[in-house]
């Protein structure tokens, strides 16, 4: 313990060097009262934001909320709903096919040049040049032709409708807009690009690779300027040496992004009870546990809404996260654009689950544990990312649970690479899964839910009955048109995900921050974004 203790120390002071020589060559935060301060915003982040921050490739390596800040795309999505970007007005033809947008008059790249119609047309050209690597979007797949109308004025046309077009458009990759300067040449990005100019609130001004990165306000940028003049993002892999910089007053704020090593949920209570600034954000996405109806005994109806039944949802969440998340209802948390249907979830139900399983013809018998059918014992196994806490606590509730009413089940933590493959191959009987979060949901799950093969929650519903029928409802609703027939395809597509019982939704994600005391107006957007745009510090 004391060797522990020991090295926890060095790596603290060696943080603490870089920290001071970084936080003296600026002037970064400002205070309250809008005079400067020159302390550097600086917050914890265990990757690294990648070598280059290439807006096109989808698979660059380049954190996603890094791109989010220097870059900006036509259109944004928050909170349900798409909101002007670097166009202030767009327009849809009532056929689907046509969009037309206005680009704002003040868009700005970081180098001083203008984003007009044809810097668009530019990036459009880029990434399309390799259509194939996002031909699972339907602005791709289904893109006819784009061009310039005027100098402020970007339109193109689809070969048929596509109703999640603007919310494609919104994604952090690959839609985002290069300066002309950041372009090779030839005009490509495949290969890499010549600097990351874009028209964010930051720009990206200092990076050592493994290290930190820092950035400085664009004084370009169109929209309402960010209150710090710079931050730093610190490289800190491991979680009790980030707690340590950020207890010594190193370190400004803590990000708990997705599954963060950084910030479990006990050390985020313990500094919120402590008095630091925290904040949570809305649901970003869905916990699930997916039963393999494929897989016996789970392509037995009974079998798996006993399963349900018997799982004490509540207390699980509760129990885990301690009012951080939320009892999740549907698959979808209902702030999800169509998503709002109604629905109210499975009961904890203990006794209809036994009922069911003997109705099943899994006995209980007395003095066993579990249930057994000619001779075989009620048996499942759940496979899980070792790596992460709240997916072990699940497994481990889970199998609880199971016990309860005579399900024997066997939980095996793998490697994350290893569990990823397993899951998205089908290879599994219970695991976990999330949604994707804004702005994919809810139509890239619907579209993966719909493919052969294509996720895990699709090996569940695919041997359902009546599985054709939703997977025929997903593909027609995005060519629909009608907002009300839209609607309605929806209900129909979420009431038949919780009738097959094969989906367990268990909590709403949230994404948490906690900040020093004087940290102020910390605000969520885009599900996987530092929320930065609105920090001040009073000092």
């Amino acid at each position: 313990m004391k060797r522990r203790t020991f090295f926890c120390a060095l790596h603290t002071l060696a943080l603490t060097l870089a920290l001071l020589a970084g936080c003296s060559s600026s002037q970064a935060a400002q205070n309250s009262d809008g005079s400067a301060s020159d302390h550097v915003f600086t917050v914890a982040c265990s990757s690294d934001i990648g070598e280059e921050l290439n807006p096109h490739l989808y698979h660059s390596g380049a954190a996603l909320y890094a791109l989010n800040y220097v870059y900006d795309p036509l259109v944004m999505y928050s909170k349900g709903e798409i909101q002007p970007a670097l166009a202030d007005e767009w327009h849809v033809s009532d056929d689907g096919l046509t969009y037309t947008f206005h680009i704002r008059d003040n868009a700005k790249f970081s180098d001083g040049s203008v984003c007009d119609a044809a810097n668009v047309v530019k990036n459009f050209d880029a990434i399309l040049q390799d259509r194939d690597a996002y031909a699972w979007m339907g602005v791709c797949a289904n893109m006819d032709k784009y061009y310039a109308v005027d100098e402020q004025t970007f339109e193109f046309k689809l070969t048929q409708p596509y109703y999640p077009a603007l919310q494609e458009l919104a994604s952090v990759r690959p839609w985002r807009m290069l300066g002309d300067a950041g372009f090779q040449d030839d005009g490509s990005t495949l290969g890499g690009i010549k600097a990351p100019i874009g028209t964010g609130p930051f720009v990206l001004s200092e990076y050592k690779a493994n290290e930190y990165a820092e950035f400085v306000r664009n004084d370009y940028y169109w929209g309402e300027a960010p209150k710090l003049d710079k931050f730093r993002v610190q490289i800190i892999e491991d979680g009790q040496t980030a707690v340590s910089a950020f207890e010594s007053g190193q370190v400004d704020m803590l990000y708990d992004n997705y599954e963060s090593s950084l910030m479990g949920i006990d050390t985020f209570k313990s500094l919120q009870d402590e008095g630091y600034t925290s904040a949570i954000s809305d649901p970003v996405l869905t916990r699930v546990i997916t039963l393999n109806s494929s897989k016996k005994p789970l392509d037995d109806f009974n079998v798996r809404k006993a399963i349900i039944l018997g799982l004490d949802r509540a207390t699980m969440v509760d129990s885990i996260f301690g009012g951080l998340e939320e009892l999740a209802q549907s698959y979808y948390w209902p702030g999800v654009m169509y998503c709002d249907v109604g629905l109210k979830g499975y009961e904890y139900n203990p006794d209809e689950a036994a009922k069911l399983l003997d109705e099943a013809g899994w006995k209980l018998n007395d003095g066993d544990e579990y249930r057994t059918k000619d001779g075989e014992v009620l048996s499942l196994e759940y496979y899980y990312d070792a790596a992460h806490a709240v997916q072990t606590s699940f497994a481990q509730v889970f199998q609880a649970d199971m016990k309860k009413i005579g399900i024997k089940v066997d939980i095996f933590g793998e490697e994350s690479s290893a569990n990823s493959n397993r899951i998205y191959g089908g290879d599994f009987q219970v695991g976990y899964s999330v949604s994707w979060g804004d702005p994919q949901d809810p139509y890239s799950t619907l579209n993966a839910m719909s493919l052969d093969g294509y996720t895990d929650e699709q090996f569940a519903l695919a041997p359902c009955e009546g599985y054709d029928e939703f997977a025929a409802t997903v593909q027609r609703t995005f060519s629909e048109t009608d907002p009300t027939v839209i609607q309605e395809n929806h209900d129909f597509l979420l009431h038949y995900i919780e009738d097959q019982y094969c989906i367990i939704p268990i909590s709403y994600q949230t994404n948490r921050a906690i900040a020093q005391k004087g940290v102020t107006g910390i605000e969520f957007g885009y599900s996987n974004v530092m929320p930065l745009n609105t920090v001040a510090v009073d000092r």
